[in-house]
């Protein structure tokens, strides 16, 4: 699941260099992000941020990104100023939350008045990080003491999960799945998904590939009553476009959505509305455009190829196969035990602000269902002792697919990065008060689970992760 609210870190826009590298600028920003309260970032985005950026998302939106990366970072201490670079204001700093370096990168606009179109955190690894190495203990400790830290200065609120095979290395959990109440998050919290939903889905429909059922060239056109179809090139869409994001379709979040009554959001024909009312970006497999709408249209599907609910097909197929008892789409209104409830820091309140009112009542085969740490560990175990799919179409899901025009970093409904001999594959999700990751390292045989029910708060602790892993022997 994506929104507005993430998107502001997630699409940069690079732009040429700048003919100066603006110091007294960016000692600005940092002094505000040191400094600032509520109000005065308020003040600060609404005189310094570009017009079209405040057009494009709302003033509320910036600010939001701003009030949650200052309450993951903390202080940004100054190691020094870079050279402008891509468009950039770079500076060098060391976050008090977690003692990383980063360099921050504040994008401005080409022509004067060059104010920020958007900012982000890039990660600085040392060398001694990448040469250094541990023992399962030491990987322990360390990650202990990370994770602690982090809750200390509640810039990280959740469970975490290291294994290597079906050995539990670490788990731990901190924070409060409830704030007002102060329950603690414990291992068996279950947790909001976001996105990594679409890894389900996509098996789902590889499975019946597998089985014959369906075909990647398969048209949608066949298996969704036309008055799904928004307008556009809708008869070229095949079950391919769909597991790629190559399809055309958008966002379903939508300002139609977040104006509707959430509760209405029990089944995938409540969605089609938003779906058919949004006009296809672009033609069918000419390029990729991430598409919550395109993973719901693939649920469609499922459903008339089995004949029964995308729920019940999940349920039976991936979650009961792969040992995953505290998985599901669970309806926000039902009486669910050990759910975390999201939080995070809005525009409107200097206190935490809970996420329940700005969801959807119940997951899609976009994104939005819970899971515990263990309950993904189990899942990344079925998956690559090939119960779910074959091997090769487990091979196929996780390979990228340019061919295809979709993106480098991406298969069917799993991401892909890494090197050639240490391949990383999974999923991540954020949504308001969601944060996650699932990356099961594939050649060196790891899986690392990360579940947050804090906005913005998972990449440092995956960064860290990244480099334990990598130092183990």
């Amino acid at each position: 699941m994506r929104t507005k609210y993430i998107l502001l870190l997630l699409i940069p826009v690079y732009f040429s260099n700048l003919a100066f590298a603006d110091e007294k600028f960016a000692k600005s920003f940092v002094g505000i992000f040191n400094e600032g309260s509520r109000i005065e970032v308020i003040k600060y985005l609404q005189e310094n941020m570009s017009e079209s950026q405040i057009e494009r998302y709302g003033i509320d939106a910036h600010v939001g990104v701003l009030l949650n990366q200052q309450n993951t970072f903390g202080q940004l201490e100054v190691q020094k100023h870079l050279s402008a670079e891509n468009g950039n204001e770079r500076v060098r700093v060391i976050s008090s939350n977690n003692d990383l370096e980063y360099n921050l990168m504040i994008n401005r606009e080409r022509k004067a008045p060059f104010k920020i179109n958007y900012f982000t955190f890039e990660d600085v690894i040392s060398d001694a990080q990448k040469l250094t190495t541990i023992t399962a203990q030491e990987l322990k400790q360390e990650l202990t003491n990370f994770v602690d830290k982090l809750a200390r200065n509640e810039a990280f609120s959740g469970v975490v999960l290291v294994a290597e095979g079906k050995d539990v290395l670490f788990q731990g959990a901190v924070g409060y799945a409830n704030r007002p109440w102060r329950v603690k998050n414990e291992i068996e919290t279950k947790f909001s998904l976001g996105s990594m939903n679409k890894m389900f889905t996509a098996v789902a429909a590889l499975q019946l590939i597998g089985q014959g059922k369906l075909k990647f060239e398969d048209k949608l056109i066949d298996f969704v009553d036309t008055s799904w179809l928004p307008q556009g090139e809708v008869e070229a869409i095949t079950v391919r476009h769909l597991l790629t994001h190559t399809s055309g379709f958008g966002n379903f979040f939508n300002d139609e959505f977040n104006d509707s009554n959430k509760e209405a959001y029990r089944n995938l024909t409540a969605y089609k509305p938003l779906v058919s009312s949004s006009p296809l970006l672009f033609s069918p497999g000419t390029r990729n455009r991430y598409s919550n709408s395109g993973m719901l249209m693939l649920g469609l599907v499922i459903e008339s190829v089995t004949g029964t609910s995308y729920y019940d097909y999940v349920q039976e197929n991936i979650y009961n196969k792969a040992g995953m008892i505290n998985t599901g789409s669970f309806e926000l209104d039902s009486s669910n035990q050990n759910l975390a409830t999201g939080y995070l820091k809005r525009s409107y309140s200097d206190d935490w602000v809970n996420s329940i009112y700005t969801r959807a009542i119940k997951g899609s085969p976009a994104g939005g269902g819970f899971s515990t740490v263990g309950d993904l560990h189990k899942f990344a175990i079925a998956l690559t002792e090939y119960k779910l799919l074959s091997k090769e179409l487990t091979e196929e899901a996780y390979s990228e697919k340019t061919d295809y025009n979709s993106a480098f970093w991406y298969g069917y409904g799993f991401s892909v990065s890494g090197e050639p001999n240490n391949r990383i594959v999974g999923h991540g999700g954020a949504y308001l008060g969601v944060d996650a990751r699932l990356d099961i390292y594939l050649d060196k045989g790891f899986t690392a689970v990360i579940l947050a029910n804090q906005s913005n708060t998972v990449a440092p602790v995956r960064r860290k992760l990244n480099e334990l892993i990598a130092r183990y022997r």
